[in-house]
This record gives C-alpha cells, structure tokens and sequence, in this order.
C-alpha cells in the first residue's frame, strides 16, 4: 500500500523550511511532526504555509498538516486511517487525498475552513488532488469506471474528466491526459499524458508517446 511505502520512506527523512535571510544566507526551521518519526513536506504558499503529510503519534498513521505561524495542525482524515497534503492555494486551502472509512481507497480532498471535503471520483475507486489555485479549483487525477486512469478539475463542486470531447473538442482523440499537476490562477492546468496511438500504429503494435503539456480550458 501506498502508506506502507511511505513510512519506510519517512523513516530516516526530516523536512527542513529554509527561508532566504541575506543574499547568500538562509535560515533553516524545523517543522516537528505530529508526533511521529517521519515528515515530508509537498507544497509552500508566499505566506510561508507548508503542507504535506506526517506520522502520528506512535509512528502511527500519515495523516496531512498545515503548517502556519509556527504551528503544525493535523487535517485529519475523510474518515479512514491516512491522508496526504499536496497543494496549498495562498488562503491556506489545501489540497491531497486520503482514505474513506474502510480504508478501501483514496479520495481527493478540498480542506477549507477546517472541514475536509470528499471530491469523489470519475466513476473509479481512486482519486488524488494535486494542485490548488486561488479559486480553490482543483487538479489530479482518478480513475473511471472503466479503470482508467485521467486527469481532472473539480470546480464549483463539479469533478469534470479533462478527456471529455466538452473540455478539450476535437483534441480527445489525439491525447490521453492522465494526472493534472498544478493549476494557475487562470484555470491553466498543467497536465501529463501521451499521444494516443494512431488505428495504423496500433495495429503494428507501436506505443503511444508520453508527454507533458499546458491544459488551457475551452471558453464557451
């Protein structure tokens, strides 16, 4: 499982916030943890906010942090045992995922306001936000019904697949787009995906591309 391999990473890490001082000087805080051994620290606002994910007590589960004014706050959890931070918006919103009761999947998280929201899927078990801009529209990625595995927004409330021919027209066929990594403040999504295959290279057995490329979302 994905937390198990975590905890062996986190074992022997400890994250550092290095702020800039002078010119040539920094200064390095450590943030702690909540209680546990382990900390990684994923993403940083202008304000200094950190988030990321840390053992508990007892080297116990991950659960995600906020990291503000000295302070490390644990997010908790959708309601299973572990959850991870991954993008903070410059409100100190943040992004991740983390398991549902039963422990039986991942979901993408919004945490805004001390509440933890579930963002749901694509039709899939598994889900993982990414990204976060200001707006608190979110990016990752999650899997369909069918097992896929593509890239998302989730705005207003909506997880839209990326891949739909209504988000990118005609381009569906060209690409597959897999995870959303970051979204700027204009609704820019960066994204990683491949070149679909063509009916002649797939029927000579040649591999689709990879690729890493700028989501910008069609304007009605």
């Amino acid at each position: 499982m994905l937390a198990l391999y975590l905890r062996r990473v986190l074992a022997s890490s400890l994250f550092f916030f290095v702020a800039t001082a002078h010119a040539q000087q920094y200064t390095v805080t450590s943030l702690g943890t909540l209680g546990g051994t382990g900390i990684v620290g994923n993403g940083i606002n202008d304000s200094g906010q950190v988030t990321g994910e840390s053992e508990t007590a007892g080297d116990g589960p991950l659960h995600a942090f906020l990291y503000s004014n000295g302070t490390m706050q644990d997010l908790g959890t959708l309601g299973g045992s572990d959850s991870q931070g991954n993008g903070i918006n410059a409100s100190g919103q943040v992004t991740g995922f983390s398991t549902p009761p039963g422990n039986a999947a991942y979901h993408a998280f919004l945490y805004s306001s001390g509440t933890m929201q579930d963002l749901g899927t694509l039709g899939g078990t598994n889900s993982y936000g990414n990204g976060i801009n200001a707006g608190g529209q979110v990016t990752g990625d999650s899997y369909t019904a069918y097992g896929a595995t593509h890239a998302f927004l989730y705005s207003n409330g909506t997880m839209l697949d990326l891949n739909s021919s209504a988000e990118i027209g005609g381009a569906a066929s060209l690409y597959t787009l897999v995870s959303g990594q970051a979204i700027n403040d204009n609704g820019q999504i960066l994204v990683d995906g491949y070149v679909n295959a063509t009916p002649y290279q797939k029927k000579r057995g040649v591999a689709a591309d990879s690729d890493r490329g700028i989501f910008q979302r069609r304007v009605v």
